[in-house]
């Protein structure tokens, strides 16, 4: 990995690198390059130790007891992370992880670990980048209790099994979207997939774009409002209200159209 180019110290500073980025032409970008620091290290030394965590468990070589409210990958992700990092310093990480996208669990994974360095930040606002990179990352806001702000694309289960804060997706997300989640606020500035919302307990969750196939099922409680099209509303909700361009569809899960 280089070390070379000038520190990123600002939000500021963020933006102006990305401004020129274009989604729909990621084969031109110039992936991002950030100094190194001993903080930095650490959550690369913790990133590249959960990544072979997670083929020992997949060849059954790492014996680990997950809790009932964790996925496995997110259990390895918080054994490997550290703790009280800077929200600046995630930031930075997340410009690292181009490096990291043919490797096998990346996906879910890397959504996961940044998904726990976030949870035991002592900080509350925090800024992803992901519009550099070629395939998308699942999980983002796992369990989540922050500000979160992705500029560019995530990928499956935006806020999953989240509490509180907010996530904003300045792109397109996968599916389910808002997956158990108990509260808080998830803004899709672009389209999501099918089953948004999937299993909601509360909360609030707005698609600003074009939103896929079963919309709210399994949906207990909370509001989703589809400011785009959708392609269908499941016929599997028990409660909550869901939205079409402020029009109520669904009103304590009854469907009203």
């Amino acid at each position: 990995m280089n070390s070379q180019t000038h520190n990123l110290e600002t939000k500021s500073c963020f933006g102006d690198l990305f401004d020129q980025l274009n989604p729909e032409k990621k084969v031109e970008i110039i992936k991002p390059k950030v100094i190194r620091n001993e903080t930095l290290d650490r959550i690369v030394r913790g990133y590249e130790k959960g990544l072979e965590n997670c083929g020992l468990y997949r060849k059954d070589k790492l014996k680990i007891k997950i809790l009932e409210d964790e996925t496995w990958e997110y259990h390895i992700a918080k054994s490997s992370a550290p703790s009280e990092i800077q929200s600046k310093e995630i930031t930075e990480f997340s410009l690292l992880l181009g490096e990291y996208e043919n490797k096998k669990y990346f996906g879910y994974f890397t959504g996961c670990y940044l998904s726990a360095l976030i949870n035991g930040s002592k900080e509350q606002d925090f800024k992803i980048f992901t519009n550099y990179l070629i395939k998308t990352i699942d999980c983002i806001g796992y369990k989540n209790r922050k500000n979160i702000d992705v500029n560019g694309n995530a990928g499956r289960l935006v806020g999953g099994r989240m509490y509180d804060g907010k996530i904003t997706v300045n792109g397109n997300a996968g599916s389910w979207v808002g997956w158990s989640m108990e509260g808080g606020k998830i803004t899709i500035n672009g389209n999501v997939g099918w089953g948004v919302g999937d299993g909601m307990k509360g909360g609030k969750i707005t698609v600003n774009g074009n939103t896929g196939e079963r919309a709210g099922i399994g949906m207990k409680r909370g509001e989703i409002h589809l400011n785009g099209d959708y392609k269908d509303i499941s016929d599997y909700i028990h409660g909550g209200n869901i939205y079409h361009k402020r029009k109520l569809i669904v009103e304590n899960g009854r469907r009203l159209i």
